[in-house]
């Protein structure tokens, strides 16, 4: 049976790159956030398989009655998936992430799956997501409030890496983390050791990045549609020097504990 790889942490963390990479094997399909298809089901678009969704080979299907996504749930839509992809890959990618209303949807699609589901907790410094979702309010217009910003951000990055802590106390066989830091530092490295967690005895290789027909994300960050080598592959770090000081201050002291754990000073 195709296991269900979902990518939990919180948003602004890497997980579109992520997915991406994963997808440079053939023994991945990427489905991008399963949760925003529900949501935002009646906008146009074209997936990255370059298909109208309704001739995609994954979404169609599902598309091609509008009752059929009617009343189901995430969880619901998640299993849709693996049994409609009937063995043709060895991983499916739910990127959703684990904050806010996903907080609890890693347990029951564990339960649902048994041993045919991995949670990959990927992580990234509080400061660097609190200033990317300062970035993004700028960009669609939002007046960026730094103090609601970040206080929201904290929240929301402490909601999202409890559950996925949650998930490695009691689902420890089926539970990796990763740092965003350490993919964006050493892709190549930091791929082969993941791949190798999720498909054992399968290798990754960066050769097929963006070349293959296996991802299919309808909605999300804009890098899904861009194209992507393994050298272009950069750490966003500039908050480092954006950031004001105050700010920057503010979310270490709200994180601190946890943000000690995954290694950040």
């Amino acid at each position: 049976m195709t296991k269900l790889v979902y990518i939990g942490g919180y948003g602004h963390s890497g997980s579109t790159l992520l997915e991406y990479l994963l997808a440079a094997s053939l023994e991945t399909v990427a489905c991008g956030e399963v949760a925003s298809v529900l949501r935002d089901r009646d906008r146009k678009g074209k997936c990255t398989c370059r298909r109208g969704i309704k001739e995609c080979s994954v979404w169609g299907p599902l598309f091609a009655a509008p009752e059929t996504l009617d009343g189901m749930s995430h969880e619901d839509l998640s299993r849709a998936l693996v049994a409609q992809d009937r063995d043709a890959h060895a991983i499916l990618v739910d990127s959703t992430k684990t904050a806010w209303r996903s907080a609890a949807v890693p347990f029951r699609l564990a339960r649902a799956l048994q041993a045919n589901f991995q949670l990959v907790h990927l992580v990234r410094d509080p400061r660097a997501v609190a200033w990317s979702g300062v970035k993004k309010a700028g960009r669609r217009g939002a007046r960026p409030l730094l103090p609601l910003r970040s206080a929201s951000a904290v929240l929301g990055w402490w909601i999202a890496n409890l559950a996925c802590e949650l998930f490695a106390w009691s689902h420890p066989e089926r539970y990796v983390r990763l740092r965003y830091e350490d993919l964006a530092r050493s892709p190549g490295e930091a791929m082969r050791g993941l791949f190798a967690n999720l498909v054992p005895g399968s290798e990754w290789s960066a050769e097929a990045i963006g070349a293959n027909d296996n991802r299919h994300q309808l909605y999300g960050n804009r890098m899904r549609a861009a194209k992507l080598s393994l050298a272009e592959v950069r750490e966003d770090a500039g908050w480092q020097r954006d950031m004001p000081r105050l700010y920057r201050a503010l979310v270490s002291l709200l994180t601190a504990p946890l943000r000690w754990r995954y290694g950040y000073a």
